[in-house]
Protein backbone atom coordinates (compact mmCIF):
# COMPACT_ATOMS: atom_id res chain seq x y z
CA UNK A 1 0.00 0.00 0.00
CA UNK A 2 1.01 3.60 -0.53
CA UNK A 3 0.60 4.13 3.23
CA UNK A 4 3.68 1.94 3.68
CA UNK A 5 5.84 4.61 1.95
CA UNK A 6 7.72 7.13 4.00
CA UNK A 7 6.41 10.66 4.45
CA UNK A 8 9.18 12.04 2.23
CA UNK A 9 8.27 9.65 -0.59
CA UNK A 10 4.62 10.65 -0.38
CA UNK A 11 5.58 14.32 -0.51
CA UNK A 12 7.78 13.71 -3.59
CA UNK A 13 4.96 11.84 -5.30
CA UNK A 14 2.51 14.66 -4.51
CA UNK A 15 4.96 17.23 -5.85
CA UNK A 16 5.31 15.18 -9.07
CA UNK A 17 1.54 15.13 -9.58
CA UNK A 18 1.47 18.89 -8.87
CA UNK A 19 4.12 19.60 -11.53
CA UNK A 20 2.30 17.40 -14.06
CA UNK A 21 -0.96 19.26 -13.33
CA UNK A 22 0.72 22.64 -13.90
CA UNK A 23 2.26 21.42 -17.16
CA UNK A 24 -1.10 20.18 -18.39
CA UNK A 25 -2.76 23.45 -17.39
CA UNK A 26 -0.23 25.44 -19.46
CA UNK A 27 -0.77 23.13 -22.44
CA UNK A 28 -4.56 23.47 -22.21
CA UNK A 29 -4.33 27.28 -22.06
CA UNK A 30 -2.00 27.40 -25.06
CA UNK A 31 -4.19 24.98 -26.99
CA UNK A 32 -7.09 27.45 -26.95
CA UNK A 33 -7.18 29.39 -30.24
CA UNK A 34 -5.41 26.66 -32.23
CA UNK A 35 -7.45 24.70 -34.70
CA UNK A 36 -7.39 20.90 -34.44
CA UNK A 37 -6.70 20.83 -30.68
CA UNK A 38 -10.22 20.24 -29.36
CA UNK A 39 -9.63 16.50 -28.94
CA UNK A 40 -6.33 17.27 -27.29
CA UNK A 41 -8.07 19.49 -24.74
CA UNK A 42 -10.83 16.92 -24.12
CA UNK A 43 -8.52 14.10 -23.09
CA UNK A 44 -5.96 16.39 -21.38
CA UNK A 45 -8.55 17.94 -19.06
CA UNK A 46 -9.38 14.69 -17.19
CA UNK A 47 -5.70 13.91 -16.76
CA UNK A 48 -5.19 17.42 -15.35
CA UNK A 49 -8.10 16.90 -12.96
CA UNK A 50 -6.69 13.53 -11.79
CA UNK A 51 -3.21 15.00 -11.18
CA UNK A 52 -4.67 17.91 -9.27
CA UNK A 53 -6.81 15.51 -7.21
CA UNK A 54 -3.86 13.22 -6.47
CA UNK A 55 -1.56 16.06 -5.44
CA UNK A 56 -4.32 17.45 -3.21
CA UNK A 57 -4.91 14.11 -1.49
CA UNK A 58 -1.21 13.59 -0.86
CA UNK A 59 -0.86 17.14 0.47
CA UNK A 60 -3.77 16.64 2.90
CA UNK A 61 -2.32 13.32 4.14
CA UNK A 62 1.12 14.84 4.82
CA UNK A 63 -0.51 17.72 6.72
CA UNK A 64 -3.41 15.80 8.26
CA UNK A 65 -2.00 16.10 11.77
CA UNK A 66 -1.65 19.89 11.46
CA UNK A 67 -5.02 20.75 9.87
CA UNK A 68 -8.55 20.46 11.14
CA UNK A 69 -10.32 17.77 9.14
CA UNK A 70 -13.46 15.75 9.65
CA UNK A 71 -13.37 12.02 10.24
CA UNK A 72 -14.98 11.36 6.88
CA UNK A 73 -12.28 13.35 5.04
CA UNK A 74 -9.55 11.49 6.90
CA UNK A 75 -11.16 8.17 6.16
CA UNK A 76 -11.50 9.08 2.45
CA UNK A 77 -7.84 10.09 2.20
CA UNK A 78 -6.68 6.88 3.90
CA UNK A 79 -8.90 4.79 1.61
CA UNK A 80 -7.42 6.43 -1.49
CA UNK A 81 -3.87 5.91 -0.25
CA UNK A 82 -4.58 2.26 0.41
CA UNK A 83 -4.00 1.57 -3.31
CA UNK A 84 -0.92 -0.47 -4.31
CA UNK A 85 2.32 1.38 -4.90
CA UNK A 86 2.60 -0.01 -8.41
CA UNK A 87 -0.80 1.50 -9.28
CA UNK A 88 0.38 4.94 -8.14
CA UNK A 89 3.60 4.56 -10.13
CA UNK A 90 1.72 3.52 -13.27
CA UNK A 91 -0.72 6.46 -12.83
CA UNK A 92 2.15 8.91 -12.38
CA UNK A 93 3.95 7.52 -15.44
CA UNK A 94 0.83 7.70 -17.60
CA UNK A 95 0.06 11.26 -16.45
CA UNK A 96 3.63 12.35 -17.14
CA UNK A 97 3.60 10.75 -20.60
CA UNK A 98 0.25 12.41 -21.33
CA UNK A 99 1.64 15.82 -20.30
CA UNK A 100 4.74 15.40 -22.51
CA UNK A 101 2.66 14.30 -25.53
CA UNK A 102 0.24 17.19 -25.02
CA UNK A 103 3.09 19.70 -24.77
CA UNK A 104 4.71 18.41 -27.98
CA UNK A 105 1.40 18.49 -29.86
CA UNK A 106 0.61 22.02 -28.71
CA UNK A 107 4.06 23.34 -29.61
CA UNK A 108 3.91 21.70 -33.02
CA UNK A 109 0.40 22.95 -33.78
CA UNK A 110 0.91 26.43 -32.37
CA UNK A 111 4.14 26.94 -34.33
CA UNK A 112 2.30 26.46 -37.64
CA UNK A 113 -0.70 28.72 -36.93
CA UNK A 114 -1.25 32.40 -36.29
CA UNK A 115 -3.07 32.89 -33.01
CA UNK A 116 -4.22 35.93 -31.11
CA UNK A 117 -1.46 35.43 -28.61
CA UNK A 118 1.21 35.16 -31.31
CA UNK A 119 -0.11 38.38 -32.92
CA UNK A 120 0.12 40.22 -29.61
CA UNK A 121 3.63 38.92 -29.02
CA UNK A 122 4.66 39.99 -32.52
CA UNK A 123 3.23 43.49 -32.07
CA UNK A 124 5.09 43.87 -28.79
CA UNK A 125 8.35 43.23 -30.66
CA UNK A 126 7.77 46.05 -33.17
CA UNK A 127 9.89 49.21 -32.81
CA UNK A 128 6.85 51.40 -33.58
CA UNK A 129 3.92 52.09 -31.28
CA UNK A 130 0.47 50.75 -32.24
CA UNK A 131 -2.89 51.41 -30.65
CA UNK A 132 -6.34 50.37 -31.91
CA UNK A 133 -9.26 51.93 -30.05
CA UNK A 134 -13.02 52.28 -30.24
CA UNK A 135 -14.65 55.62 -31.14
CA UNK A 136 -15.28 56.29 -27.44
CA UNK A 137 -11.54 56.02 -26.74
CA UNK A 138 -11.46 52.54 -25.19
CA UNK A 139 -8.27 50.78 -26.37
CA UNK A 140 -8.70 47.31 -27.85
CA UNK A 141 -5.05 46.71 -28.67
CA UNK A 142 -1.94 48.51 -27.38
CA UNK A 143 1.60 47.20 -27.81
CA UNK A 144 4.48 47.73 -25.38
CA UNK A 145 6.11 50.51 -27.40
CA UNK A 146 2.95 52.63 -27.37
CA UNK A 147 2.63 52.10 -23.62
CA UNK A 148 6.23 53.26 -23.19
CA UNK A 149 5.61 56.40 -25.26
CA UNK A 150 2.44 57.21 -23.32
CA UNK A 151 4.18 56.75 -19.98
CA UNK A 152 7.07 59.00 -21.02
CA UNK A 153 4.81 61.72 -22.44
CA UNK A 154 1.86 61.72 -20.00
CA UNK A 155 3.00 59.74 -16.97
CA UNK A 156 0.53 56.88 -17.51
CA UNK A 157 -0.29 54.18 -20.04
CA UNK A 158 -2.92 54.25 -22.76
CA UNK A 159 -6.27 54.09 -20.94
CA UNK A 160 -8.39 56.49 -23.00
CA UNK A 161 -7.29 57.70 -26.46
CA UNK A 162 -9.81 60.57 -26.46
CA UNK A 163 -8.28 61.89 -23.22
CA UNK A 164 -4.80 61.55 -24.69
CA UNK A 165 -5.85 63.60 -27.74
CA UNK A 166 -7.10 66.38 -25.47
CA UNK A 167 -3.81 66.38 -23.59
CA UNK A 168 -1.91 66.65 -26.85
CA UNK A 169 -4.02 69.63 -27.95
CA UNK A 170 -3.51 71.30 -24.54
CA UNK A 171 0.23 70.47 -24.55
CA UNK A 172 -0.20 68.75 -21.15
CA UNK A 173 3.04 66.76 -21.30
CA UNK A 174 5.52 65.59 -18.72
CA UNK A 175 8.57 67.73 -18.00
CA UNK A 176 11.28 67.67 -20.70
CA UNK A 177 8.67 66.48 -23.22
CA UNK A 178 7.41 68.77 -25.99
CA UNK A 179 5.57 68.84 -29.32
CA UNK A 180 7.47 70.47 -32.19
CA UNK A 181 5.51 71.43 -35.33
CA UNK A 182 7.56 71.86 -38.52
CA UNK A 183 6.50 71.93 -42.18
CA UNK A 184 2.98 70.83 -41.32
CA UNK A 185 4.16 67.81 -39.27
CA UNK A 186 3.99 67.35 -35.49
CA UNK A 187 6.95 65.70 -33.75
CA UNK A 188 6.71 64.39 -30.17
CA UNK A 189 10.09 64.80 -28.44
CA UNK A 190 10.55 62.55 -25.38
CA UNK A 191 13.01 63.10 -22.51
CA UNK A 192 15.22 60.19 -23.65
CA UNK A 193 15.98 62.08 -26.90
CA UNK A 194 13.77 59.99 -29.16
CA UNK A 195 11.34 61.71 -31.55
CA UNK A 196 8.02 60.22 -32.65
CA UNK A 197 5.49 61.16 -35.29
CA UNK A 198 1.87 60.20 -34.58
CA UNK A 199 -0.49 59.24 -37.41
CA UNK A 200 -4.19 58.51 -36.84
CA UNK A 201 -6.49 56.93 -39.37
CA UNK A 202 -9.91 55.21 -39.35
CA UNK A 203 -10.05 51.44 -39.45
CA UNK A 204 -12.96 49.05 -40.05
CA UNK A 205 -12.74 45.53 -38.57
CA UNK A 206 -15.44 43.04 -37.67
CA UNK A 207 -18.05 45.53 -38.96
CA UNK A 208 -16.90 48.07 -36.38
CA UNK A 209 -15.42 51.50 -36.83
CA UNK A 210 -12.09 51.70 -35.05
CA UNK A 211 -9.29 54.25 -34.81
CA UNK A 212 -5.70 53.18 -35.43
CA UNK A 213 -2.88 55.29 -33.96
CA UNK A 214 0.69 54.57 -35.06
CA UNK A 215 3.82 56.18 -33.59
CA UNK A 216 6.84 56.13 -35.93
CA UNK A 217 10.38 56.59 -34.68
CA UNK A 218 11.69 59.56 -36.73
CA UNK A 219 14.59 60.57 -34.48
CA UNK A 220 17.20 60.42 -37.25
CA UNK A 221 14.96 62.18 -39.75
CA UNK A 222 14.12 64.93 -37.22
CA UNK A 223 17.80 65.54 -36.41
CA UNK A 224 18.60 65.69 -40.14
CA UNK A 225 15.79 68.24 -40.57
CA UNK A 226 17.21 70.46 -37.81
CA UNK A 227 20.69 70.24 -39.31
CA UNK A 228 19.32 71.08 -42.77
CA UNK A 229 17.54 74.16 -41.40
CA UNK A 230 20.74 75.34 -39.74
CA UNK A 231 22.67 74.84 -42.98
CA UNK A 232 20.03 76.76 -44.94
CA UNK A 233 20.29 79.67 -42.50
CA UNK A 234 24.07 79.74 -42.86
CA UNK A 235 23.78 79.53 -46.66
CA UNK A 236 21.27 82.41 -46.70
CA UNK A 237 23.66 84.52 -44.64
CA UNK A 238 26.57 83.66 -46.97
CA UNK A 239 24.47 84.39 -50.07
CA UNK A 240 23.42 87.75 -48.69
CA UNK A 241 27.00 88.60 -47.91
CA UNK A 242 28.09 87.55 -51.41
CA UNK A 243 25.35 89.68 -53.00
CA UNK A 244 26.49 92.67 -50.98
CA UNK A 245 30.13 92.05 -51.92
CA UNK A 246 29.29 91.70 -55.63
CA UNK A 247 27.18 94.84 -55.56
CA UNK A 248 29.96 96.79 -53.90
CA UNK A 249 32.49 95.23 -56.29
CA UNK A 250 30.59 96.47 -59.35
CA UNK A 251 30.42 99.93 -57.87
CA UNK A 252 34.12 99.93 -56.90
CA UNK A 253 35.23 98.68 -60.35
CA UNK A 254 33.10 101.28 -62.08
CA UNK A 255 34.39 104.06 -59.88
CA UNK A 256 37.95 102.83 -60.39
CA UNK A 257 37.56 102.86 -64.18
CA UNK A 258 36.02 106.33 -64.09
CA UNK A 259 38.85 107.55 -61.87
CA UNK A 260 41.49 106.10 -64.22
CA UNK A 261 39.81 107.74 -67.21
CA UNK A 262 39.72 111.08 -65.41
CA UNK A 263 43.40 110.77 -64.51
CA UNK A 264 44.27 110.13 -68.16
CA UNK A 265 42.12 113.07 -69.25
CA UNK A 266 43.76 115.26 -66.63
CA UNK A 267 47.24 114.31 -67.85
CA UNK A 268 46.33 114.90 -71.52
CA UNK A 269 44.72 118.23 -70.71
CA UNK A 270 47.76 119.29 -68.65
CA UNK A 271 50.07 118.41 -71.50
CA UNK A 272 47.96 120.46 -73.92
CA UNK A 273 47.88 123.47 -71.59
CA UNK A 274 51.66 123.36 -71.11
CA UNK A 275 52.13 123.24 -74.87
CA UNK A 276 49.82 126.26 -75.34
CA UNK A 277 51.59 128.16 -72.58
CA UNK A 278 54.97 127.48 -74.21
CA UNK A 279 53.62 128.67 -77.56
CA UNK A 280 52.19 131.84 -76.01
CA UNK A 281 55.49 132.68 -74.30
CA UNK A 282 58.06 131.56 -76.81
CA UNK A 283 56.17 131.14 -80.05
CA UNK A 284 56.66 128.15 -82.33
CA UNK A 285 54.64 126.04 -84.68
CA UNK A 286 51.14 127.56 -84.59
CA UNK A 287 49.56 124.78 -86.66
CA UNK A 288 50.90 122.09 -84.33
CA UNK A 289 49.56 123.93 -81.28
CA UNK A 290 46.09 124.32 -82.82
CA UNK A 291 46.09 120.69 -83.91
CA UNK A 292 46.98 119.58 -80.38
CA UNK A 293 44.22 121.77 -78.96
CA UNK A 294 41.62 120.40 -81.40
CA UNK A 295 42.64 116.76 -80.73
CA UNK A 296 42.33 117.30 -76.97
CA UNK A 297 38.92 118.94 -77.33
CA UNK A 298 37.67 116.14 -79.59
CA UNK A 299 38.98 113.51 -77.20
CA UNK A 300 37.23 115.22 -74.28
CA UNK A 301 33.96 115.38 -76.20
CA UNK A 302 34.05 111.73 -77.33
CA UNK A 303 35.09 110.49 -73.89
CA UNK A 304 32.30 112.39 -72.19
CA UNK A 305 29.77 111.01 -74.67
CA UNK A 306 30.99 107.43 -74.19
CA UNK A 307 31.00 107.71 -70.41
CA UNK A 308 27.53 109.22 -70.40
CA UNK A 309 26.24 106.44 -72.66
CA UNK A 310 27.85 103.77 -70.51
CA UNK A 311 26.48 105.41 -67.37
CA UNK A 312 22.99 105.55 -68.86
CA UNK A 313 22.87 101.87 -69.85
CA UNK A 314 24.45 100.81 -66.57
CA UNK A 315 21.88 102.90 -64.69
CA UNK A 316 19.06 101.24 -66.62
CA UNK A 317 20.30 97.75 -65.71
CA UNK A 318 20.84 98.65 -62.06
CA UNK A 319 17.43 100.31 -61.82
CA UNK A 320 15.77 97.23 -63.33
CA UNK A 321 17.64 94.93 -60.94
CA UNK A 322 16.63 97.06 -57.97
CA UNK A 323 12.92 96.68 -58.77
CA UNK A 324 13.19 92.96 -59.60
CA UNK A 325 12.95 93.22 -63.40
CA UNK A 326 15.32 91.59 -65.90
CA UNK A 327 16.00 93.40 -69.19
CA UNK A 328 16.62 90.97 -72.05
CA UNK A 329 17.94 92.68 -75.20
CA UNK A 330 18.08 90.78 -78.49
CA UNK A 331 20.07 92.59 -81.15
CA UNK A 332 22.41 95.58 -81.10
CA UNK A 333 21.44 99.17 -80.27
CA UNK A 334 22.39 101.03 -83.48
CA UNK A 335 23.69 104.54 -83.73
CA UNK A 336 22.36 107.19 -83.84
CA UNK A 337 19.15 105.66 -82.38
CA UNK A 338 20.76 104.16 -79.29
CA UNK A 339 19.79 107.04 -77.01
CA UNK A 340 16.20 107.07 -78.29
CA UNK A 341 15.79 103.32 -77.77
CA UNK A 342 17.21 103.67 -74.25
CA UNK A 343 14.54 106.29 -73.50
CA UNK A 344 11.91 103.77 -74.70
CA UNK A 345 13.41 101.06 -72.50
CA UNK A 346 13.20 103.34 -69.46
CA UNK A 347 9.57 104.19 -70.19
CA UNK A 348 8.61 100.51 -70.68
CA UNK A 349 10.51 99.55 -67.52
CA UNK A 350 8.42 102.04 -65.55
CA UNK A 351 5.17 100.70 -67.04
CA UNK A 352 6.22 97.07 -66.42
CA UNK A 353 6.66 97.73 -62.70
CA UNK A 354 3.83 100.23 -62.17
CA UNK A 355 1.01 98.78 -64.29
CA UNK A 356 1.84 95.25 -65.52
CA UNK A 357 3.53 93.80 -62.43
CA UNK A 358 5.99 91.94 -64.67
CA UNK A 359 9.49 90.61 -64.02
CA UNK A 360 11.03 90.46 -67.52
CA UNK A 361 11.25 93.24 -70.14
CA UNK A 362 11.92 91.95 -73.66
CA UNK A 363 13.65 94.25 -76.18
CA UNK A 364 13.99 92.98 -79.77
CA UNK A 365 15.96 95.09 -82.29
CA UNK A 366 16.30 94.26 -85.96
CA UNK A 367 17.46 96.14 -89.07
CA UNK A 368 15.95 95.74 -92.51
CA UNK A 369 17.67 97.90 -95.04
CA UNK A 370 17.48 101.50 -93.88
CA UNK A 371 14.79 100.80 -91.23
CA UNK A 372 15.51 99.95 -87.60
CA UNK A 373 12.65 98.29 -85.68
CA UNK A 374 12.64 98.08 -81.87
CA UNK A 375 9.84 96.04 -80.21
CA UNK A 376 9.37 96.14 -76.42
CA UNK A 377 7.02 93.90 -74.38
CA UNK A 378 6.90 92.25 -70.95
CA UNK A 379 5.67 89.12 -69.16
CA UNK A 380 3.22 91.04 -66.95
CA UNK A 381 -0.53 91.44 -67.02
CA UNK A 382 -2.14 92.71 -70.21
CA UNK A 383 -3.77 96.18 -70.11
CA UNK A 384 -7.50 96.17 -69.36
CA UNK A 385 -8.27 98.57 -72.21
CA UNK A 386 -6.78 100.95 -74.70
CA UNK A 387 -3.67 102.79 -73.51
CA UNK A 388 -3.83 106.57 -73.25
CA UNK A 389 -0.56 108.15 -74.27
CA UNK A 390 0.25 110.68 -71.56
CA UNK A 391 3.44 111.72 -69.90
CA UNK A 392 6.37 109.54 -70.95
CA UNK A 393 4.69 107.82 -73.89
CA UNK A 394 3.52 111.15 -75.25
CA UNK A 395 7.01 112.65 -75.04
CA UNK A 396 8.52 109.50 -76.56
CA UNK A 397 6.14 109.75 -79.54
CA UNK A 398 7.18 113.37 -80.06
CA UNK A 399 10.87 112.36 -80.12
CA UNK A 400 10.23 109.49 -82.54
CA UNK A 401 8.11 111.53 -84.92
CA UNK A 402 10.67 114.35 -84.83
CA UNK A 403 13.15 111.96 -86.41
CA UNK A 404 10.62 110.94 -89.04
CA UNK A 405 9.97 107.57 -87.40
CA UNK A 406 6.78 105.82 -86.31
CA UNK A 407 5.61 104.56 -82.92
CA UNK A 408 2.90 101.92 -82.43
CA UNK A 409 1.32 101.10 -79.05
CA UNK A 410 -0.69 97.85 -78.74
CA UNK A 411 -2.67 96.63 -75.72
CA UNK A 412 -4.22 93.38 -77.01
CA UNK A 413 -3.39 90.57 -76.41
CA UNK A 414 -0.36 91.99 -74.53
CA UNK A 415 1.30 95.36 -74.20
CA UNK A 416 3.70 95.98 -77.08
CA UNK A 417 5.59 99.13 -78.03
CA UNK A 418 7.10 99.22 -81.54
CA UNK A 419 9.47 101.90 -82.89
CA UNK A 420 10.29 102.14 -86.61
CA UNK A 421 13.22 104.47 -87.23
CA UNK A 422 14.63 105.39 -90.64
CA UNK A 423 18.27 106.13 -91.24
CA UNK A 424 17.47 108.84 -93.80
CA UNK A 425 15.29 110.67 -91.29
CA UNK A 426 16.32 113.46 -88.96
CA UNK A 427 18.83 112.73 -86.25
CA UNK A 428 17.51 112.62 -82.68
CA UNK A 429 18.03 115.55 -80.36
CA UNK A 430 21.74 115.66 -79.59
CA UNK A 431 21.16 117.24 -76.21
CA UNK A 432 18.48 114.77 -75.10
CA UNK A 433 19.52 113.05 -71.85
CA UNK A 434 17.94 110.31 -69.73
Amino acid sequence: MMLDLSLSALRALGFLFYIIALLLLVCIVRAFGCSGTKKLILWSAPVFAFCAFASGVLYIYTKIDNITATADLKAFVIRVLSLPVWAAAVAAALCLASAVVTLVRVEKTGGRELTAQSVCEGLDQLPDGICVSLPDGFPRLVNDQMQHISNAAFGEGVLDTVLLDKRVQQRAFQSDCRLDERNGNAFLCLPDGSVWQMIRRPLVAENRELTETIAYDVTERYNDLLELEQRNKRLDAVNKKLRDVLSNMNRVVREKEILAARVRLHNDLGHCLLMLENYMQHGGDREAALRELMDTAQMLWNKQTDEHTEDRMFALLEAANAVGVEIRVQGELPEPWKKLIEIAILECLTNTVKHAGGHVLYVTICQEGETVTAALTNDGNAPEGAIKETGGLKNLRALVEHTGGEMLVESNPVFRLTLRLRREGKKPYDNERL
